[in-house]
């Protein structure tokens, strides 16, 4: 055997099982993507389990269909619930087939990556390590949403450590996306929960160099929902006054928002972009608007913002959120705003995107998510928590 086929032994395979792809919405796709591109620095072998069926446009190659497509998250009657331990069942049946067929078999260490879950396939993935051998398993769990908080809160308390109890020692990791998020979560289950970088920010590789032109293009990104701001925007776009002026408004046509006379020049996109679609937008806006709701952002990260600052474009955020809480710390409480009234909003959308030293202070904070929140730094956090999981 060659040094090299020694080494290859030695290094993990690293696995992950994505229960609900939610139609190719949102940053699943390219965060998964970005966590691939990571295992291909490290060296080690990245496989990635899907539900089949999954029907989602630009599926990466190499991507197994497998998982029971069954849709856990959905809400339904008392019948639908009853169903929802069926599919509970089926799909920790397919990870343990997938695990038994493509994993095990191999015998090297394995770390198995679960995020964005609820608490039945958290049950799911529990289910599947009872029908396989865990001699060579790790788990990692990253909880993205303020989960302490939940009335089920006890279920993922509880649903933790039996996976950890399934597993051999030091074997199993939380994780999170959130400094904020960390603190709770750790508080709560008694568990360190390790802070990873957001790593799909490619979108600094699309930027597009702004003119100094009169028009400013704002854009209300993602799928239009209460909880990112939908009353707040529609608050926007139903002013009439001559703040409007040279204001161009961007929003999925999903909102179905109308525009009025004398208001501000609104544009309705298609609701599903795909991801060069998204990174042209992000390239033509000034403003990324994120009236976010914030109790449901109080801890919870944002792709999109994130995004925003490595494009070193201008967001706009609500007061008590993670995106706020990460502006404070470069010293830009100028652009956590009050949405309440509109010429106000206005108004400061101007003054801002004309302020030289807002500008200057997007600028460092934008160079220093280029060192935390990329594919590198992904990958050497990886590692180092790999290496302290050796025994």
């Amino acid at each position: 055997m060659s040094q090299d086929e020694g080494k290859g032994e030695l290094l993990p395979i690293f696995v992950s099982l994505i229960p609900n792809l939610m139609g190719g919405e949102g940053h699943i796709l390219p965060y998964h993507k970005a966590v691939g591109q990571a295992v291909k620095q490290l060296g080690w072998t990245h496989f990635v389990a899907v539900p089949y069926n999954s029907k989602v446009d630009d599926l990466p190659m190499g991507w197994d269909q497998v998982l029971s497509n069954y849709d856990l998250e959905k809400e339904g009657s008392l019948g639908d619930k009853f169903l929802s331990i069926q599919g509970t069942w089926a799909l920790g049946k397919s990870m343990a087939d997938y695990l038994n067929s493509q994993i095990i078999p191999q015998s090297r260490s394995s770390i198995i990556f679960f995020e964005r879950f609820i608490h039945l396939q958290l049950l799911a993935l529990l289910i599947a390590l009872f029908l396989v051998k865990t001699d060579n398993l790790s788990v990692w769990l990253l909880y993205r949403r303020d989960t302490h908080k939940d009335q089920t809160r006890w279920i993922y308390k509880l649903l933790n450590s039996l996976v950890k109890w399934r597993l051999k020692s030091h074997k199993f990791q939380l994780l999170t996306d959130s400094e904020l998020l960390s603190q709770s979560l750790t508080n709560y289950f008694q568990e360190l929960v390790k802070v990873m970088p957001i790593p799909h920010t490619d979108i600094i590789n699309y930027t597009t160099n702004l003119s100094d032109n009169a028009t400013i293009l704002c854009w209300w990104p993602g799928s239009p929902r209460e909880e990112k701001g939908w009353t707040v925007i529609n608050r926007l776009i139903s002013y009439s006054g001559e703040e409007t002026q040279n204001l161009n408004l961007v929003c999925a046509e999903s909102s179905q928002l109308k525009s009025v006379k004398n208001g501000v020049d609104l544009k309705l996109i298609k609701t599903h972009l795909t991801r060069d679609e998204y990174h042209y937008w992000f390239g033509l806006s000034k403003v990324i608007l994120l009236p976010y709701n914030s109790p449901a952002y109080q801890a919870r990260t944002s792709g999109i913002f994130t995004e925003c600052i490595m494009a070193g474009k201008i967001p706009l955020v609500t007061d008590q959120t993670w995106m706020a809480y990460e502006l404070l710390k470069y010293n830009l409480a100028e652009l956590v705003i009050d949405w309440q009234e509109a010429k106000t909003v206005f108004e400061l959308i101007k003054t801002i995107v004309k302020n030289d030293i807002i500008r200057d202070k997007i600028q460092a904070m934008q160079r220093s998510y280029e060192q935390f929140h990329c594919v590198d730094n992904y990958a050497n956090i990886m590692d180092k928590l790999f290496q302290e999981k050796v025994d």
